[in-house]
């Protein structure tokens, strides 16, 4: 039985992967793309920094991930939810001040690490790479711009 062709999935994207040697023995982990980005010179270290942010207000108050480090030890019977509640205030924040036509490059890089020209091809490809890359800067920009005042 042959698969039809519109459930051939594709090829997964690029993915950078570094080996670490610490304290747990050797382990791998995938760089988000926006560390890539900011490795390859494409956004700024200030940009990445808004792109992790985002990333960690979403995960901890959007899709209440536990993060031990936003939330302490958890003895504090209101501590998850307090920093839950934070951490959704803060990604409201950044997500309102970018506006609505950059939000869409903007989370898509920082939340769900797609690369530029990625989102730019899932949209049709008629827009280049290099005008994807430059919305997402200033929409980094944007939320960089929250992310400096917290």
């Amino acid at each position: 039985m042959s698969i039809p062709d519109e459930d051939v999935r594709r090829k997964p994207s690029r993915l950078s992967v570094e080996r670490l040697a610490d304290g747990f023995g050797e382990r791998t982990r995938i760089k988000p793309m926006a560390e890539i980005l900011e490795n390859r010179g494409t956004i700024s270290p200030r940009q990445a920094r808004a792109a992790a942010r985002i990333y960690a207000a979403w995960a901890l108050g959007v899709m209440g991930a536990r993060d031990s480090d936003a939330t302490g030890n958890g003895s504090d019977p209101g501590g998850y939810t307090d920093a839950q509640m934070d951490a959704a205030r803060e990604y409201r924040m950044i997500r309102d001040a970018v506006p609505p036509r950059l939000w869409s490059i903007t989370f898509s890089v920082a939340v769900e690490d797609y690369s530029p020209s990625r989102w730019a091809n899932e949209r049709g490809g008629a827009m280049h790479k290099a005008a994807a890359v430059e919305l997402l800067r200033i929409g980094l920009d944007y939320a960089g711009d929250v992310v400096d005042d917290l």
